[in-house]
């Protein structure tokens, strides 16, 4: 069982310094987990407030393993902001150079959002490394719509002439993005009222990390706009998880992952409200899937 208790850790890499968190013990196999690009390594608290705590209960059940998660360069968390924004290939190449002093023996990836792009980046650049992956919410390309959305979140942080507003408004028209209409059709009676709620978070984002978070839409936003991931070059089992009405991994672009992948082993597609948020909001209709997956992958390493 991994207890929700990290311990954290640093290493330098050849893009600068990341940090990184360890649940379980050293020696056990390990499992990467990554989250979204707000996401802190920091997934579960004791307290139950970590970034992607919905998620826990799959490796509370789970015997002889630990979890490893990193911080991303130009995150929120304690890795470094590079002057020049990283891309996703050597965001990725950055946790496998961490990953080296850290564990002899990684298990799997279980990635959600940008945390499943790096991971398919990861297979299909070292297709001997890894040999399971679970990968929720991500596609091996940025849809177009997507794109836009970022477009737009950009050029509210370059032109508004108020730095603390261009976060504000980015943010909001990202968790605008995340969501979907329906969400909004049952939650609220009027505009006004969603709009006052999308303002709150980003004055949240704010609050909680000062204009820190502005590099969320200079280093890891426009990086998404671009990458290409060969998904053929992919040599591990992979089990995929998306959401119907999903703006940023449709289900139509996670069906042409589907049908490239050499080995892909399953797919859940869930109806959600939540849209791209529900890789945290809906861990409870994935749950089992995942688990017999990675219980799977325990199983083929033994």
């Amino acid at each position: 069982m991994v207890q929700p208790v990290a311990r954290s850790f640093y290493k330098e890499t050849s893009f600068g310094r990341i940090k990184g968190y360890r649940y379980g013990d050293a020696d056990a196999p390990a499992i990467v987990v990554q989250g979204g690009i707000s996401a802190s390594g920091r997934l579960w608290k004791p307290d139950k407030s970590g970034w992607w705590q919905s998620l826990h209960p799959v490796f509370s059940e789970l015997d002889d393993v630990q979890v490893i998660s990193f911080d991303y360069f130009g995150g929120l968390g304690g890795s470094d902001c590079p002057a020049i924004p990283l891309t996703v290939q050597q965001h990725s190449e950055a946790i496998r150079q961490a990953l080296r002093d850290e564990t002899s023996d990684l298990q799997a990836w279980v990635g959600g959002s940008f945390g499943g792009v790096l991971g398919l980046q990861f297979a299909a650049d070292h297709p001997t490394e890894l040999t399971h992956l679970t990968a929720i919410g991500a596609a091996h390309k940025p849809s177009v719509h997507s794109a836009l959305l970022r477009y737009f979140q950009q050029a509210l942080i370059q032109r508004c002439g108020d730095d603390q507003s261009g976060i504000i408004l980015a943010r909001a028209l990202a968790m605008l993005s995340y969501r979907t209409a329906e969400e909004f059709e049952q939650r609220f009676n009027h505009a006004d009222d969603a709009f006052e709620y999308l303002l709150y978070q980003g004055e949240k984002l704010l609050k909680q990390n000062g204009n820190n978070c502005r590099s969320l839409f200079t280093h890891l936003t426009p990086i998404l706009n671009d990458y290409s991931i060969d998904p053929t070059r992919v040599q591990a089992k992979v089990q995929l998880i998306d959401f119907h009405n999903d703006a940023i991994a449709p289900p139509s672009l996670v069906t042409e992952l589907e049908q490239l992948l050499p080995n892909h082993t399953g797919r859940v597609t869930i109806e959600t409200p939540f849209g791209h948020d529900g890789f945290i909001k809906n861990v409870e209709q994935y749950q089992s899937a995942l688990t017999h997956f990675l219980t799977e992958s325990q199983l083929e390493s033994a």
